[in-house]
Order: C-alpha cells, then structure tokens, then sequence
C-alpha cells in the first residue's frame, strides 16, 4: 500500500475543519454533529475520527489555525513602515481583517463559537487560548508608548488593551447581525481618534477624562 504523503493528510484535515465552519456558520456550534461535518466534508466516519473525535477537538484546531493566522497579521503589521505605534497599528488590523468584512462565515462563527464558550467549559478555555497572546504581548507595547511619553502613565495597560479588543469584538458582532449596515474603514478611523486625542475638539471636554 502507498504511503499517505505528509501533505495529503494536512490537507484532509484542513478539509474537514473548513466543513466545519461551514456547518458551524450554517447552523451553530450546538446544533451541528460530527455526523454533519462528515456529510459535508464529503468523508466516511472513520476518516473524520481519525483526525478529530468531538467537536471540541475540531474547534481546538480551528482555534490553532486561528493562532497561525493571528501570528502573520502581528508580523506584517510589526515590519510596516509607519509612524504609528504597533499597539494603534494592530487595532486598525484587527478591525479590518476578513473576519469583520461583510459576508465573511468567520464573523458568523466566533458569534457562535462565543456563545457556545458561556455553556461549555472546553470551549470557553480554547476562545481564551486565542487571546491570551494578544493579552499577553499587546500591553507591553503599550508601556512602551508610556515611557516615550506618548499615552498617559497612570492608565493601566492591560485595561487600555482589553477596551482596545472590546472595540473589536463590538464590531465583530454588528457585522454579523447587520454585515452591510457599517463602514468599518469609518469605524476604524474613530477608533484611531479615540486613542490619539483627535475626537475631542473643543477645549471643554478634550483631555478630561471625568
């Protein structure tokens, strides 16, 4: 019998992940078996249990595949040329990457896959996987900014990363619910003023923060 290449058994099982979110966007976490995600995949039993034997297992790899992702979108964005901090640079990508463009299943998906984390304890662990490294790295730039004197000291960085993801899931859910009712190119340059002082105008209120 020929040897199954490396590459054919990466493949089968990006294919079955990607049935999966196809199902997942279709139908939700809940209400999709394994069952549904062999039928379309177009695979027998056997070839999905021998990759993944529940949906959690499915949606730890989603979540891997998710992490890979996020890592070459903090590359590009770590290698621009720009005069913008990293932290500001990375906010205006997380709001404009494929998962809040109109129509994308991806939004579809992490709605669902955020409400199925509030009953299954599994599932709430793998979301947390996910963003634990933007936790993680995202606040140190921040304090970078603080002691170049670019953003007040006295904020704590972790809350200024937490509102800064805060706005992103924000717009993540209005693009499921409404995908052609906002214009995230106009969403990300208010969120840019928030953080740089630019939305205030008038004396009265910029630079208060009570």
């Amino acid at each position: 019998m020929p040897k199954v290449s490396e590459e054919h058994l990466e493949a089968r099982r990006q294919q079955i992940i990607d049935a999966a979110v196809q199902c997942f966007a279709r139908s939700g976490i809940h209400g999709t078996s394994l069952d549904d995600i062999r039928l379309a995949a177009d695979l027998s039993r056997g070839a999905v249990y021998h990759y993944f034997k529940s949906k959690e297992d499915i949606i730890d790899a989603l979540r891997e595949r998710s992490v890979e992702e996020d890592a070459e979108i903090f590359a590009k964005v770590d290698a621009e040329d720009s005069d913008l901090p990293v932290w500001l640079r990375t906010l205006r990508s997380g709001m404009t990457r494929n998962l809040i463009t109109p129509g994308n299943i991806d939004t579809r998906v992490a709605m669902f896959l955020w409400a199925e984390a509030l009953l299954n304890e599994r599932v709430l662990n793998s979301q947390r996987e996910l963003f634990k490294p933007w936790m993680d790295i995202m606040p140190d730039m921040v304090k970078q900014s603080q002691e170049a004197g670019d953003i007040n000291p006295e904020l704590d960085p972790r809350a200024i990363i937490f509102v800064m993801s805060s706005i992103a899931i924000g717009a993540t859910a209005h693009m499921a619910w409404e995908p052609d009712e906002h214009d995230i190119d106009a969403a990300v340059e208010v969120a840019e003023a928030l953080f740089t002082g630019s939305f205030w105008t008038g004396e009265k209120l910029k630079g208060k923060s009570k």
